[in-house]
């Protein structure tokens, strides 16, 4: 596999422990308690050979981990491991996104309740000081102990970015599970805009920039702005709806700091203005604030208790007998 040396980010671990878009479904699956091989296969729609492989990588980066089935049985499922339970955040943050924006796959649920409260949510960030609401604008970057370069290994795309027509419907994996788009995007958060720029910080070759350029912008997750006429040139700035994958972008710093952060420390680190504090982050409910756990979330909406109807009692038939 081809290698790049780009500069230390948990973000570039992250993406290649979680491999490309395939084995990201299968993660998303995952925490909505999909286990069996043929479940995987039903609802993430890949041939058998690539579920096999993108499973054997998955339990290979200890995220997923077989157990069998029953005792005693050869038939193994696929459950989350400590590693793999991490990535709650990034998952449901990813889910939220793609609600939002109306970017789902078929048959993916479109509403998560928060059993704590029993509403119906959107997961969102705060920061853990000061309990604000975390965004692009609020946060600030600096040198950590483990800054510096590393070779990461560069995936090729397993699909095209653009169709006949250029255009191709984005979920947050499609975004995650193709290095290129993942990294163009990331300059954004460190200011790069301009294309000489994107090219020279990434190392990307021009023809491959401009595609995951025009994918972007024909999804609205970037646009083009000119800043000089003569030749036009332009600048990309992420949309509002480009701004809202940061929060997600974090949750994957932050777990590739935890689980494969560099002994040094992290490369990166990350202030949060309104407080001053380094951030840490959590991932609350939208609806009532406070924190999401795994066991507090179920698919479909909340029943809400004046709607369900209560028994009628029984009528005293003894009553009418003696009349």
């Amino acid at each position: 596999m081809a290698t790049k040396t780009l500069p230390r980010n948990s973000v570039h671990r992250a993406l290649n422990a979680l491999g490309d878009r395939w084995s990201q479904l299968i993660i998303r699956e995952a925490f909505f308690g999909t286990t069996q091989f043929g479940e995987f296969y039903t609802k993430c729609g890949m041939a058998r050979s690539t579920l096999a492989n993108r499973l054997r990588g998955l339990v290979k980066n200890g995220i997923l981990e077989q157990r069998p089935l029953k005792d005693g049985m050869a038939r193994q499922d696929y459950h989350l491991t400590p590693r793999g339970k991490g990535l709650f955040d990034s998952v449901m943050l990813a889910w939220g996104w793609g609600v939002k924006w109306g970017m789902v796959s078929p048959g993916m649920a479109t509403a998560l309740t928060h059993t704590s409260c029993n509403q119906a949510m959107i997961p969102d960030m705060q920061c853990e000081k000061c309990r604000a609401r975390v965004t692009l604008g609020d946060c600030r970057y600096a040198e950590g102990p483990g800054a510096g370069h590393e070779r990461v290994p560069v995936q090729r795309m397993h699909r095209k970015r653009n169709d006949a027509e250029g255009e191709i419907n984005f979920e947050v994996v499609d975004i995650t599970g193709d290095r290129w788009t993942a990294l163009v995007i990331s300059t954004q958060y460190f200011g790069i805009h301009r294309f000489d720029g994107i090219q020279a910080y990434l190392g990307i070759a021009t023809n491959i920039l401009t595609d995951r350029l025009r994918a972007l912008e024909s999804n609205g997750i970037v646009e083009r702005r000119l800043y000089d006429l003569v030749p036009p040139r332009y600048e990309y700035w992420l949309t509002k709806k480009g701004i809202d994958t940061y929060q997600h972008s974090l949750s994957l710093m932050f777990w590739g700091d935890k689980w494969l952060g560099d002994p040094k420390g992290p490369p990166v680190v990350v202030k949060h203005k309104p407080c001053g504090h380094r951030l840490g982050s959590m991932v609350v409910c939208g609806a009532c604030k406070e924190p999401l756990k795994l066991e507090a979330v179920a698919v479909g909406r909340a029943v809400r208790q004046s709607a369900v109807r209560k028994p009628k009692r029984p009528r005293d038939t003894r009553k009418q007998a003696s009349r």
